[in-house]
């Protein structure tokens, strides 16, 4: 792993660890997402708001873990989920890149990148064409040795959402939800940052 990878792990690790338990419109949590919009530039939101925060969660541990500006920030996931595989596709050289599930083996570090737990799956080829539509990614904070992938997100869980946990196993080489099989990954984002 990546001294990068290594970090995001750590971070969102240590941010489930803080949190853990809290629901979003509870303090500290509550202001703690309102950092994470800040972040993105939008000083108008916190824990409080009904807005998904998954993909701030997303890009302030990204930011923490030391990417700076090698990394799309967006609030929407499908934002970056489109320039990573974008990238990956043209074989432009950039630090992240957004790969198939079968096409690499999926190690901590990495973000994957799926549809939200009631939204029908999705598929990585129309991604590709497609910058704006509901979605969701965890980041990657283990993988045993059976291959079962587990993850740490934002606005999962219980409702009206916390950062939580999530466990998936493959199922034909694409990460499933074991808690939802209807939700699976599509895209794998890897750093190739030092």
């Amino acid at each position: 792993m990546s001294m990068f990878a290594d970090k995001l792990v750590a971070k969102a690790t240590q941010e489930y660890d803080t949190y853990r338990n809290v629901l979003e419109n509870r303090s500290p949590l509550k202001e703690r997402i309102g950092a994470y919009w800040v972040f993105l530039g939008r000083s108008d939101l916190d824990g409080g708001d009904d807005v998904p925060w998954s993909a701030a969660f997303v890009s302030f541990m990204v930011n923490l873990a030391g990417a700076g500006a090698q990394f799309p920030y967006n609030s929407q996931h499908s934002a970056y989920f489109y320039r990573t595989i974008n990238d990956k596709l043209t074989r432009r050289s950039r630090p992240f890149l957004g790969y198939r599930p079968q096409e690499i083996a999926i190690a901590p570090g990495d973000i994957l990148g799926m549809n939200r737990g009631s939204s029908p799956p999705i598929d990585y080829g129309w991604a590709a064409h497609h910058d704006d539509y509901s979605s969701h990614a965890d980041i990657v904070v283990d993988v045993a040795a059976d291959g079962t992938i587990h993850t740490i997100g934002g606005n999962v869980g219980r409702a009206p959402g916390e950062i939580g946990r999530k466990t998936f196993s493959l199922v034909s080489g694409a990460p499933v939800n074991d808690a939802n099989a209807n939700q699976q990954a599509f895209v794998v984002i890897r750093s190739f940052l030092p």
